[in-house]
C-alpha cells in the first residue's frame, strides 16, 4: 500500500471515531458522561497511561525477538522507531497499515520486505493468541462467554495446525490456487506460510506469547485503573480483563478501523453490566480507556513517524 492511501485510511478512521464517540455520548446522556469523566482523578489516568506504555515496551521487545529470528539486523533506534511508527496506522482496517514497517526498513536499510512482512503477520497472530488467552481467563468472571472463548481458541488452534504441518499448509495453498487469481495469491500465501513456520516454532512462539500476554494484560489494567477510580462502579481486575478483550475481538471481527464503534459499544455495555453501574459512567470509562490505549498509541506512532522522517533526512 502506498503512503497516500494509508493516510486516507487513517483519516477515514479518525472521522469514523469522532462520529462514533459523538453518538455514544448522545445515547449515554452527554452531561452525565462528562461529569463522570471529570470525576476520574488525574492520578488514575496517569497510571493507565503508564500501563499502556508498558504494553508498547513489551511488544517492542517481541518485535526485536522476531526480527532476530528472521535475520534482520538494524540499529536499535531504527528498529524501535519503525515499530512505534506502525502505531500511527492503528486505525486502518485490520491494522493493514502496519505494512508500513517493512517499507520503512527497506527504504533506509535495504531490508527485504518479505521477512519483515512475515514478522508483522506473526505479531498479529501472537496478539490474537494473547487476547484469546486473556479472554479465556476473563471467562472465569462471566461463564456465559466461555463458549465464545472456546470458538476463538478453535480458530487459533486451526491456524497453528496449518503452520505446524507442511502437508496441511500445502492443502490450504492448493485450495487458494483454485480461486480467481489463485496462482498469484497462492504463491504469496505459500511464501508467507514458510516464513511464519519459522516464527511459530516453540523456541520463538513461547517467549513471544509470554510478552504478548503481558502486554495486553497491561491494557486491561489501564481499563481497570480508570474504572476503579469511580465509586459507582465495582469492576474487579478479572472482570476488566473480560471487558477489554471481548470488545477487542469483536472490533477485529467487524473489520472496521481500530474496531471503532463495535469495541466502544461492547466495552461500555460490559463495564456497565459487570461493574453494576450506570451506562453514562461506563461510557466515560470506555472513552478514557480507549484514549489512553488506542489514541495514545496513535499519537506515539505519529511522533515516531515524524522522528523517523527527520532521522532519514539527516
Amino acid at each position: 500500500m502506498k503512503l497516500p492511501r494509508l493516510a486516507r485510511a487513517l483519516v477515514v478512521g479518525v472521522v469514523l471515531t469522532v462520529v462514533v464517540y459523538a453518538v455514544l455520548l448522545l445515547v449515554s446522556d452527554m452531561d452525565a458522561v462528562q461529569q463522570a469523566a471529570r470525576d476520574v482523578p488525574l492520578r488514575a489516568i496517569g497510571l493507565a497511561l503508564l500501563a499502556s506504555t508498558g504494553n508498547f515496551v513489551l511488544r517492542a521487545l517481541r518485535w526485536d525477538l522476531y526480527l532476530a529470528r528472521v535475520g534482520v539486523k538494524v540499529p536499535m533506534v531504527d528498529r524501535w522507531l519503525v515499530f512505534l511508527a506502525g502505531f500511527s496506522m492503528s486505525l486502518t482496517p485490520g491494522k493493514v497499515g502496519e505494512l508500513l514497517k517493512p517499507a520503512l526498513l527497506r527504504a533506509r536499510h535495504g531490508t527485504p520486505a518479505a521477512p519483515v512482512g512475515s514478522v508483522v503477520v506473526a505479531e498479529r497472530i501472537a496478539d490474537l493468541l494473547a487476547v484469546a488467552t486473556l479472554l479465556g481467563l476473563g471467562a472465569l468472571a462471566e461463564p456465559r462467554v466461555a463458549a465464545v472463548a472456546g470458538l476463538v481458541w478453535m480458530g487459533v488452534l486451526s491456524g497453528l495446525a496449518v503452520l505446524a504441518w507442511p502437508r496441511l499448509a500445502s492443502l490450504v495453498v492448493g485450495i487458494v490456487r483454485r480461486l480467481p487469481m489463485g496462482e498469484k495469491v497462492g504463491g504469496i500465501v505459500e511464501n508467507l506460510l514458510d516464513s511464519l513456520r519459522a516464527l511459530s516454532r516453540p523456541a520463538t512462539l513461547v517467549p513471544a506469547l509470554a510478552l504478548s500476554i503481558g502486554a495486553w494484560f497491561l491494557q486491561c489494567v489501564s481499563l481497570w485503573v480508570v474504572a476503579d477510580a469511580l465509586p459507582s462502579l465495582d469492576l474487579t481486575l478479572l472482570e476488566a480483563v473480560l471487558a477489554y478483550t471481548a470488545p477487542l475481538l469483536a472490533g477485529a471481527a467487524a473489520l472496521v478501523p481500530g474496531g471503532v464503534g463495535v469495541a466502544e459499544a461492547t466495552m461500555a455495555s460490559l463495564v456497565a453490566e459487570l461493574g453494576q453501574g450506570p451506562l453514562p459512567v461506563a461510557s466515560a470509562v470506555t472513552v478514557i480507556a480507549r484514549a489512553v490505549t488506542l489514541w495514545w498509541a496513535v499519537l506515539v506512532g505519529l511522533g515516531a513517524l515524524g522522528l523517523w522522517t527527520l532521522r532519514v533526512r539527516r
